[in-house]
């Protein structure tokens, strides 16, 4: 078992260092990401929608999924060195699409993979953190990151899908099971989900705040029906993922202002909250440890301005350390907690779905927001004690499912809880 276990996560592992490579600059924005249709978006949209459904339908092959996705990286690292389609505004958008459809293979290819929801866990975990060390956007990606390094981490991440084609192969990782066909229709139609945000944005005559509200609410209510339709318990779960990852955005650009956006600083406490995240995920504690940790990291939210003074002129490495650490477990676990809410089209469950529901409540939340007019590098300062609601409100969300899992337990038919999932398949 423990040399299958090996086998398993150590080339998902190396693959999903793909994402480092070309990570989602946007995963954890406030800012909304209405903007207007050109005509390279057929690329930068319709590439990522194709893998995706490319995915969904082929999880069984996840081996081929993690090869392929880690050689579309490998193609946008080698143009970034090389930029041999630097003049041609057309081939580089192409070959940056590339790139984004490959981390889409890996994503999928790595969640198809998954034994157990902690290996789930591992994989959205995994986005935060790339997201995190390679810069957020409005760092303008300042973090550390050697040229050399693009091309070995790519590189390794080709290794761990090939690996993986040998250890199916040879007997030593078990295949995966293939996904229902409900759940195959249902990711095929999640992939275009982020074009029916951009498709609404631009025919929707109004105004472009509400026009961009209005985008969001229908992409809102288009994946609440898709998720339905995994049942009431995916719904639920994968709603409430998608609501933390929207919840602790804010947060984490606080933490990395207050770790004064230092690698060396914030990166050890992003790690232990992924492994913290990922081992709630093997006790059976996933839900537990992400309600606790965004109740936390909503007290901390509350309370940082009296603990740090103005945020212009203070930077705690301390406290931007532990709301890194926070919201990355509260992230991993409640990814887990979805996972388990849906075991078996784990692709479906905390991949398109969850990004989609992510996206959609921060697009409705520019509502109340007006970064315009606020003159700082970092707006969401003014909008903390929003934030910090926001975060309880997770925190709420989690505690009800856990909830409904102990009621469910102690219940003569219990069915399979939200917050632990039945066995392994």
């Amino acid at each position: 078992m423990r040399n299958t276990l090996g086998w398993l996560w150590g080339p998902v592992a190396l693959a999903l260092l793909g994402l480092f490579v070309v990570s989602d600059y946007d995963l954890l924005s406030t800012n909304s990401p209405y903007s207007g249709l050109s005509k390279y978006d057929f690329a930068s949209l319709g590439l990522p929608a194709l893998a995706v459904i490319a995915g969904v339908w082929l999880t069984r092959h996840w081996p081929w999924l993690l090869t392929a996705g880690a050689l579309g990286v490998l193609v946008k690292v080698i143009e970034a060195q090389a930029h041999f389609a630097i003049y041609r505004p057309g081939a580089s958008g192409i070959v940056a699409s590339v790139g984004v459809a490959g981390t889409v293979l890996i994503v999928i290819g790595a969640l198809a993979a998954a034994q157990d929801a902690a290996l789930a866990a591992l994989v959205v975990g995994a986005q935060v953190l790339a997201t995190l060390f390679r810069g957020l956007d409005w760092l303008d990606n300042l973090a550390f990151h050697p040229a050399g390094l693009d091309i070995v981490l790519a590189v390794l991440a080709v290794a761990g899908g090939v690996l993986s084609v040998y250890g199916v192969r040879t007997g030593k990782t078990p295949q995966s099971e293939p996904m229902s066909r409900r759940a195959a229709v249902v990711g095929t139609a999640a992939a275009f989900l982020p074009i029916v945000l951009e498709v609404a944005g631009n025919v929707i005559t109004l105004p472009r705040l509400l026009a961009t509200i209005v985008a969001g609410a229908v992409l809102l209510l288009c994946t609440a029906g898709l998720t339905l339709a995994l049942g009431r318990a995916a719904l639920l779960a994968t709603a409430t993922a998608g609501f933390v990852l929207f919840a602790v955005a804010a947060p984490v650009n606080l933490g990395m202002y207050f770790a004064g956006s230092q690698l060396t600083t914030y990166g050890s406490a992003a790690v232990i909250g992924l492994g913290f995240g990922v081992l709630a995920a093997r006790l059976g504690k996933s839900t537990v440890v992400a309600a606790a940790a965004c109740a936390v990291l909503a007290v901390v939210m509350w309370t940082s301005v009296e603990v740090t003074g103005h945020y212009e002129d203070m930077v705690q490495g301390g406290l931007g350390s532990l709301i890194i650490a926070l919201a990355v477990a509260a992230v991993t676990s409640s990814a887990a907690t979805a996972a388990n809410a849906v075991t078996g089209p784990f692709p479906v469950a905390v991949g398109p779905l969850l990004l989609a529901f992510a996206l959609g409540f921060r697009t409705v939340v520019q509502l109340f927001l007006a970064y315009d007019k606020v003159p700082q590098q970092l707006p969401e300062s003014e909008y903390i004690s929003l934030w910090a609601a926001l975060v309880g409100i997770a925190a709420l969300a989690l505690t009800t499912i856990a909830l409904l899992d102990f009621n469910r337990e102690r219940s003569p038919v219990a069915s399979a809880p939200l917050g632990q999932g039945p066995p392994a398949r």
